[in-house]
C-alpha cells in the first residue's frame, strides 16, 4: 500500500519510516515462547501529480517535486512589447499571444501594398518551435471581409503544416477570424501582420503604412465562465424553402452564439452561418443549394467560443 505523497521530511507526516514485528507464537518442547521476525522497513512513496509543467522537466523523488532545466529564449522577441516567460518557456505578447487568436479587420488597405503574416510558438509539451510565414497583396478597394479572407487563406496554405488552423471564419459577416494551435492546443502561440517581414509590431493597435488596420486579441489557455453546450438544435423553411431558421435551447455563461456550417459533416466548421443573441430567435439564413451541415456554439467575453453542438 503506498502512503500519500509528502513534501517536507518523511517523519514530520508520520509516514516516514514504519517498522513491521511478525510475532507469532511458536511451540518448542511443549513450552510456548514468542518468536520474532526480521524487521521489514517501507518509507512513503512520492509520486509525481500530474505530467511535467512543460518539455525536459524531470521528476526528483529525493524532494518530491520537479527540476526544470533553464530555457532559454528561442530567438529574437517577435516585437518589442513582448516578454520571456522562464516557466513557459515561451514567448509572451500582451494582446498578440494566446491558446487562440483573433484578428477582427477594421480599415481598408488605401495603397498597393504586400502584408506578411507570421505565426510562432515553441510547444511547451515538447520543445519543438512552430513557426510560419506567409503574405499576400493589397489594394484599393479591397474590402474588410477581402481582407481577413486572404488572411485566413494566408494561415491555410502557409501553416498549417505548422500545426495551425483556423478554428472560427467569421470573415463575410464580421471581418473577423480566430486561429488555435492544434499542433500544441495548450501552448500559447504569437500571431503578427506586417507591411515589413522583420518587424511585427502592432502595440498600439494602430493601422498599418498602407492605411489597413486589424484588431488583435489573444485568449488566454484557461478561463471562466465557459459558455455551455448547445443543445435541440432545430430547422424550419421559411419563405416558401428559400430561407431556413435555425433555433435551440439557450445554455450557460453565455452572451450570444455563432453558428457554423460545413458542406460536410465531417468537415472543420470554422465558416460562420450567423450570429444571435438567443437559442430562442435564433437566426435565419438563405436555403443553401446543395447539403450544408450546422453546428452551434455559445459565446462570451471571457473564454471566446464554447463546445460546437
Amino acid at each position: 500500500m503506498r502512503a500519500r505523497v509528502c513534501r517536507t521530511v518523511a517523519t514530520a507526516c508520520g509516514l516516514g519510516v514504519l517498522l513491521l514485528y511478525a510475532a507469532p507464537f511458536r511451540h518448542d518442547s511443549g513450552t510456548f515462547a514468542i518468536g520474532s521476525t526480521r524487521a521489514v522497513r517501507t518509507t512513503a512513496t512520492c509520486d509525481p501529480p500530474g505530467p511535467p509543467p512543460r518539455f525536459g522537466c524531470q521528476w526528483s523523488t529525493d524532494v518530491c517535486d520537479w527540476f526544470c532545466p533553464v530555457c532559454d529564449p528561442f530567438g529574437p522577441s517577435p516585437r518589442p512589447s513582448c516578454h520571456w516567460d522562464g516557466n513557459l518557456c515561451n514567448w509572451l505578447c500582451p494582446g498578440y499571444t494566446g491558446v487562440e487568436v483573433t484578428v477582427q479587420t477594421l480599415q481598408p488597405p488605401v495603397q498597393d501594398a504586400t502584408v506578411y503574416v507570421r505565426l510562432s510558438s515553441l510547444c511547451t509539451a515538447t520543445g519543438a518551435v512552430a513557426a510560419c510565414n506567409g503574405r499576400f497583396a493589397v489594394y484599393p478597394g479591397m474590402s474588410i471581409s477581402q481582407k481577413c479572407q486572404a488572411i485566413v487563406d494566408a494561415i491555410a496554405n502557409n501553416c498549417s503544416a505548422a500545426g495551425y488552423v483556423v478554428t472560427e471564419n467569421n470573415c463575410r459577416l464580421a471581418a473577423s477570424l480566430t486561429a488555435g494551435n492544434a499542433g500544441c492546443p495548450g501552448t500559447q502561440f504569437a500571431l503578427g501582420l506586417s507591411n515589413d517581414s522583420s518587424v511585427f509590431d502592432q502595440t498600439a493597435q494602430g493601422p498599418l503604412p498602407d492605411g489597413e488596420s486589424e484588431n488583435t486579441t489573444g485568449t488566454a489557455g484557461s478561463c471562466a465562465p465557459m459558455p455551455g453546450p448547445v443543445s435541440n438544435l432545430r430547422l424550419e423553411t421559411l419563405n416558401g424553402g428559400l430561407d431556413l431558421r435555425l433555433t435551440w435551447d439557450d445554455t450557460t455563461n453565455t452572451a450570444d452564439y455563432v453558428v457554423f456550417s460545413d458542406a460536410s459533416p465531417n468537415g472543420i466548421f470554422n465558416a460562420v452561418a450567423g450570429t444571435a443573441q438567443s437559442g430562442t430567435a435564433g437566426t435565419t439564413v438563405t436555403m443553401p443549394p446543395g447539403s450544408e451541415f450546422y453546428l452551434v456554439a455559445g459565446s462570451n467575453p471571457s473564454c471566446g467560443i464554447g463546445p460546437r453542438h
